[in-house]
């Protein structure tokens, strides 16, 4: 009976997993490795491949958006099977030198099904999962886009040396492989359309955004934000800023996405021993000090330190705040939710980058850019204990 139990989480947990390793892990993340490449064998100019990832994003917040408004239409489960394999016929295509628009519908097209994937993958999931095992849940699902962070670093740059031909049909070929090996993984009865009900919150009826929701809204974006700082600046700063070189950069930033790997499952077994919300606070307080950290001490356990805190946190949270949103919100609307906090991440995260970009363009401080994202990681903290005390009051 306990083996069945196990079962009954563990199985769905891993096609979780193998689904955002697939539309997030190697259909987003999966590209920047490769821009070198791209250009180097000239496929597209340096400006077309900055093009081609902006493409990307845009899609995926346009997937965000639509994701919850299709699975109206569209049986979760065929929707997001439907999204995985469009996501695996774009390495198809890129697996070719076309035209520059053709190559950027499919950047964009990749994007879309990545969003979707984000939107209601976890949501669905968390709707069958027992409420005492939805942090591993949740962490197993979100490693899956860690594990795509950390394959892109290690295993992208042996692929390329042989062809971008091969680098492209080898993410077809995972994609396919983890689709079938996935199939029959989704729990029993969840293949149904999104239907609109009643917003409750411990029972009683609730607006939708409610002050506790809203507030977690901001924390989250908090944390998106003060994620920035790594994922622009941290290989210039290892590399520039304290004279290690590219190849010093290179392997903390491999670290970066390893501990990504693994920190959704850490952050998703802690917050089923102490909750979500205390979860949350503890992370963004931990990151905080993983990102200022560097500022402190360049010493090489402190750089591994700040990869190791903030690659892990960085997924982890979102996982947390997933798992967040399924307490305080009623099932059947937290595809809506999600969405919107997975859009704000994304917005909040592009405009933080162009910003901080700027600022950097005109101070030539990463001390500067390093705080501003300990200082806003810190108000994100803040603002899930006020989440938490709002919830508390209803």
């Amino acid at each position: 009976m306990a083996q069945q139990q196990q079962q009954a989480y563990i199985v769905p947990a891993l096609t979780g997993f193998a689904t955002l390793l697939i539309g997030i892990g190697m259909g987003r993340y999966g590209y920047p490795p490769l821009i070198p490449a791209l250009i180097n064998q000239e496929w597209f100019t340096v400006s077309q491949a900055d093009y081609l990832g902006a493409a990307n994003l845009t899609g995926y917040i346009l997937g965000s958006v639509c994701g919850a408004h299709f699975s109206r239409y569209v049986p979760a489960v065929t929707l997001i099977k439907t999204s995985l394999f469009v996501t695996a016929l774009t390495f198809v295509g890129c697996a070719y030198p076309l035209a520059f628009p053709l190559y950027f519908l499919l950047r964009f097209t990749a994007g879309v099904t990545g969003g979707m994937l984000m939107v209601n993958t976890a949501p669905m999931l968390f709707k069958f999962t027992p409420t005492n095992k939805k942090g591993t849940v949740g962490g197993f699902i979100f490693a899956g886009v860690g594990m795509g962070m950390a394959l892109a670093g290690t295993l992208i740059p042996l692929l390329v040396a042989k062809s971008l031909f091969i680098t492209w049909m080898a993410f077809t070929a995972t994609a396919l492989v983890l689709i079938v090996l996935t199939w029959k993984g989704w729990p029993a009865g969840s293949n149904e359309k999104h239907v609109k009900s009643s917003i409750s919150i411990h029972g009683r009826k609730n607006p939708l955004w409610t002050k506790p929701v809203f507030l977690l809204l901001i924390s989250y974006a908090c944390n998106s934000v003060g994620f920035v700082p790594h994922t622009v600046f941290w290989v210039d700063f290892i590399s520039r800023g304290l004279g290690q070189g590219i190849a010093s950069g290179t392997h903390y930033w491999v670290l970066l996405g390893l501990s990504a790997a693994v920190g959704p499952l850490l952050s998703g077994y802690i917050a089923d021993k102490m909750g979500f919300a205390r979860s949350i606070r503890l992370s963004l307080l931990v990151k905080s000090v993983g990102v200022i950290l560097p500022l402190l001490s360049t010493a090489s356990w402190s750089l591994a330190f700040s990869s190791i805190c903030v690659g892990s946190l960085a997924l982890g949270i979102v996982s947390l705040a997933a798992g967040r949103t399924a307490e305080l919100v009623e099932p059947v609307y937290q595809k809506s939710v999600w969405s919107a906090m997975t859009i704000t991440y994304s917005v909040s995260h592009a405009l933080t980058a162009y910003l901080l970009t700027y600022l950097f363009s005109v101070y030539h401080s990463f001390y500067m850019l390093f705080v501003i994202g300990a200082i806003t990681l810190l108000i994100g903290s803040l603002t899930d204990y006020l989440s938490s005390r709002s919830a508390a009051k209803l």
